[in-house]
């Protein structure tokens, strides 16, 4: 690694993502950040070009990553490997907490079986906390999307699923909950494909919301709401999008949770309704569909940043 600690942090971030974010690899990261505070303020600067990406539209969001590059004095390979390392679909990459007991990179999911035996899912970009006990079993959503099927539990310990913005105690159920990035802060999705879910706002102020499958609801931490879906909640399960008149720009966002390197929609054509099945395994065959069936081209700064725009 580079004796510049901006360097080191690039280096570090370029190996999670390429090696994937192990117990051992993400220990030895901070014991890097806890060495010098100039490591993590490094570190902690790179998190913030991510965050400011992930909440603009996508013309702003490329300025932001523009001039924030801009003022490094190797802008050129900075660029090549910031675009390489996937600042598109999350923020919250940068934001891996080292105690999360199961997570997942860009293009990977996981199943798990839970102490009880919940069966737990996880897509990509996602880290998760359990914590079990002889009171409750607690999931945490760091970031990223979990499904849920439930078990029965013979101690009858309610089986809850925390965010920073509500927590949802399942009524022997199948459900997903996401964390979503918007202009105004993080947003929690939660959708019930089998029996209800209870979900109480962060600030507790309001009245439970009791949904029910086939629902799906928002919330910010104070209210709650629904919402057009133009994608089925669960698809990925089973490893596609099913989208449904889906606004490109959200569906272009969808594919680069799965694909390594950078890819844009330019506003102009974001809002164009788009519907299909679009394999998550296979992101380049998805954007090759598009750029058939839609008014649009790609155009390539390096093999990992795509802009999709009008053709």
């Amino acid at each position: 690694m580079q004796d510049d600690p901006v360097e080191q942090a690039i280096a570090w971030a370029v190996r999670l993502q390429m090696h994937g974010a192990t117990p051992d690899a993400l220990l030895s990261l901070q014991r890097w950040r806890d060495a010098d505070p100039g490591h993590e303020q490094a570190w902690q600067r790179l998190a913030a070009i991510g965050h400011q990406f992930s909440g603009l539209p996508p013309e702003a969001s490329r300025a932001t990553l523009d001039a924030s590059l801009a003022r490094r004095r190797q802008r050129r390979q900075a660029l090549k490997v910031l675009a390489g390392i996937g600042f598109a679909g999350t923020a919250a990459w940068f934001a891996i907490d080292t105690q999360a007991d199961y997570r997942t990179g860009t293009g990977q999911r996981l199943a798990a079986r839970l102490p009880d035996g919940s069966l737990l899912h996880l897509n990509a970009g996602t880290a998760v906390r359990l914590r079990f006990d002889g009171k409750q079993r607690l999931l945490t959503l760091l970031h990223g999307e979990l499904a849920v099927t439930t078990q029965a539990d013979p101690q009858r310990r309610p089986f809850l699923v925390d965010t920073d913005e509500a927590r949802m105690l399942a009524l022997g159920t199948r459900f997903t909950v996401r964390r979503l990035a918007s202009a105004d802060g993080m947003l929690t999705r939660l959708a019930v494909q089998e029996h209800a879910v209870q979900l109480q706002a962060g600030t507790g102020v309001a009245s439970p919301v009791l949904v029910r499958a086939g629902d799906s609801v928002v919330t910010d931490g104070a209210r709650t709401w629904r919402e057009p879906v133009h994608d089925d909640p669960a698809a990925w399960l089973d490893g596609v999008i099913a989208a449904r008149d889906m606004p490109l720009g959200q569906l272009v966002a969808e594919l680069a949770r799965h694909r390594h390197g950078l890819l844009l929609c330019d506003a102009d054509i974001a809002s164009l309704p788009v519907s299909g099945v679009f394999q998550l395994d296979d992101p380049e065959r998805a954007l090759r569909v598009l750029l058939q069936t839609q008014p649009i081209v790609a155009v390539y700064r390096t093999r990992f940043w795509v802009t999709l725009k009008k053709a």
